[in-house]
């Protein structure tokens, strides 16, 4: 879940790119907040169907599309990931990343 969630917060900000829409113009224009256009293109907000469907139609795609673009040609992944042999230990990984951020934040 995590790495789907990831996917397609990158799928939303390289469509974001190709748009010219910035984090603050979506985050207005969906009525939603900037931290959370944040996390949701970090991967660490996922909205139920209906919601990306308005993320879809601001971006001038299909929520299909949204979900399924390939974006590794245009954002490339980190370095570090691709050496991560086992799924389950490069989301492991990345969560306690995640709450690590997450807990500097709050401070």
């Amino acid at each position: 879940m995590v790495a789907t969630g990831r996917r397609l917060g990158v799928n939303i900000f390289t469509l974001m790119q190709k748009a010219h829409i910035s984090r603050e113009d979506l985050a207005k224009q969906l009525g939603y907040t900037y931290r959370d256009v944040c996390r949701l293109t970090e991967g660490r907000l996922l909205l139920p169907p209906k919601e990306l469907s308005k993320i879809a139609e601001k971006l001038d795609t299909t929520k299909e599309h949204l979900i399924h673009y390939e974006s590794d040609s245009l954002v490339s992944e980190l370095q570090y990931m691709k050496e991560f042999e086992n799924r389950d230990n490069l989301d492991r990984v990345l969560d306690l990343l995640d709450e690590y951020v997450e807990l500097r934040e709050s401070m």
